[in-house]
């Protein structure tokens, strides 16, 4: 409770309101979130400040602060030093918002256009998000990817396997991911779309009578105006008659590398929890619905944290919290 107050503050620097302004700001924030709703409903008074506030801040502050909970997360799930598996994952939040560069193409909803966020997460030993950043029509993905490993690897774990789907097989990631000249490569499993190259694969394992064979893909991109030559293992699972998985991988390639696959459908679960706090919001400006997201996917870790003390399901961890502070208001009486 006190660390969702700290991060509001911090971000916001609202502390000259005062203390019970804060609580009452911080109350409709988790009821809003606990009912899928909007601030504006539950606090109109409080909520021009609020967003003006937002508005007033940075991205960075706000991911700043967010990496400051996910340390300590880390430090009391007993998770430093650990081997873990973490997942790479965009989520979206269609919107008729006008188009604008803050927004892409819905995948699922289309031809209506979204707020994207990319997201990496632990999802083995326990379901912890790790950090999220916007993700608009001007940016590259591989980027964006590339510049939360590097902030991965100041976080004290030890990446076992790096899960992504097909939307991240891409050469320039994976030329990054293999780190040739490093020499201290990321270990990742990725599932491929089946183009042309891996049709051939995907016929040539059903041809030989095999269930499974992997061969070696290699790319051809430029970068930096300089060609570049990345490769990559492909895995062909066969499943039955009619389907095929094709998996890309730096590992030593084995049945048992692609059952892990699967795994990165824990971040699929994490979102649908964390659209059960979701914050409604109208506003056209990326950086509320960024905030608004960031305080979704920081409530999830308070409920990892608080399940280590007692067992709540996530809605009933926020009428629990939402309890906490309206009885720092004196507003009603406990919930039944």
């Amino acid at each position: 409770m006190s660390i969702l107050s700290t991060f509001v503050n911090k971000c916001l620097s609202l502390n000259r309101f005062g203390e019970n302004w804060n609580n009452k700001l911080i109350q409709s924030v988790i009821e809003a979130a606990r009912t899928i709703s909007y601030v504006e409903t539950y606090n109109p008074e409080q909520s021009d400040t609020f967003h003006l506030a937002i508005k007033g801040s940075d991205n960075s502050t706000f991911m700043h602060e967010f990496e400051d909970v996910v340390r300590f997360a880390i430090a009391k799930l007993k998770l430093k030093n650990k081997r873990i598996k973490i997942v790479f994952d965009t989520t979206e939040e269609v919107t008729w918002t006008k188009y604008n560069y803050n927004l892409r193409p819905s995948v699922y909803d289309k031809p209506l256009y979204c707020w994207n966020i990319l997201n990496v997460s632990i999802v083995e030993p326990v379901f912890i998000p790790l950090m999220s950043i916007p993700y608009r029509q001007i940016d590259n993905l591989d980027l964006l990817v590339i510049d939360l490993l590097k902030y991965i690897k100041t976080l004290p774990i030890i990446v076992d396997l790096i899960l992504f789907d097909r939307g991240f097989f891409h050469a320039h990631l994976i030329d990054y991911l293999n780190n040739k000249k490093g020499g201290s490569p990321w270990p990742y499993l990725m599932l491929v779309p089946e183009r042309k190259p891996q049709q051939d694969n995907i016929k040539q394992t059903r041809d030989s009578g095999k269930l499974f064979a992997y061969y070696k893909h290699i790319f051809d991109y430029s970068k930096d105006k300089s060609k570049w030559r990345p490769s990559t293992t492909i895995m062909v699972k066969i499943v039955d008659e009619e389907t095929a998985w094709c998996y890309a991988t730096n590992l030593k390639p084995s049945l048992y590398l692609c059952s892990q696959y699967p795994k990165r459908w824990c971040i699929e679960t994490g979102f649908r929890v964390h659209d059960e706090a979701r914050i409604k919001s109208k506003s056209p400006f990326m950086k509320i619905r960024f905030f608004y997201h960031l305080i979704g996917m920081l409530m999830i870790i308070l409920w990892k944290l608080q399940n280590t003390i007692n067992e709540y399901a996530f809605k009933k961890y926020l009428e629990f919290i939402d309890y906490q502070f309206i009885k720092k208001l004196n507003l009603l009486a406990p919930p039944t």
